[in-house]
């Protein structure tokens, strides 16, 4: 007798899993949005701390951005680099700050960038996360200088907007 069973529960379902390509674009997106802020820190902002966190986020995540798009490259994926139309949203919203409430918008849109981020990233890196290997190594070694950020920001903005 030969019993043949199928399981509703298949836990190997690759169409709940983030796509390779859908990881990278949502974080190519999302490192430039703190480039370009950064930039803008260093160009619109007036209280010191503002300006030095924006040039940190211009050095750490343009790094991280050219790793990231080697890595897709080798692999045959784009990263893009124009903006998905949340972070655009977010940037024009600091466009057009400048002095002091520049300040105070920058450090609550970072806190809010970096929580995207990290959730983006421990998504990617868990149990749902990307297929590849090579990405997800890449991801879950990204996630301490994350979080970092992410802690960095609320410090600034407890100190920014009291």
């Amino acid at each position: 007798m030969l019993l043949v069973g199928a399981c509703d529960n298949d836990d190997n379902n690759d169409m709940e899993r983030m796509q390779n390509q859908e990881f990278v674009t949502m974080a190519a997106s999302s490192n430039r949005f703190e480039i370009e802020a950064g930039e803008l820190a260093g160009e619109q902002g007036a209280d010191e701390r503002v300006i030095e966190y924006g040039s940190h986020m211009v050095m750490d995540h343009g790094t991280a951005g050219m790793e990231l798009a080697a890595l897709a490259d080798t692999k045959g994926w784009q990263a893009p680099n124009d903006l998905l139309e949340k972070e655009q949203e977010m940037l024009e919203d600091l466009m057009v700050l400048e002095g002091a409430a520049f300040d105070q918008e920058f450090a609550r849109k970072m806190v809010l960038s970096h929580e995207q981020a990290v959730s983006l990233f421990e998504r990617a890196s868990g149990p749902d996360g990307v297929l590849d290997g090579d990405l997800r190594e890449w991801v879950a070694g990204k996630l301490p200088t994350l979080r970092a950020h992410l802690e960095d920001a609320r410090e600034l903005n407890a100190q920014i907007n009291p």
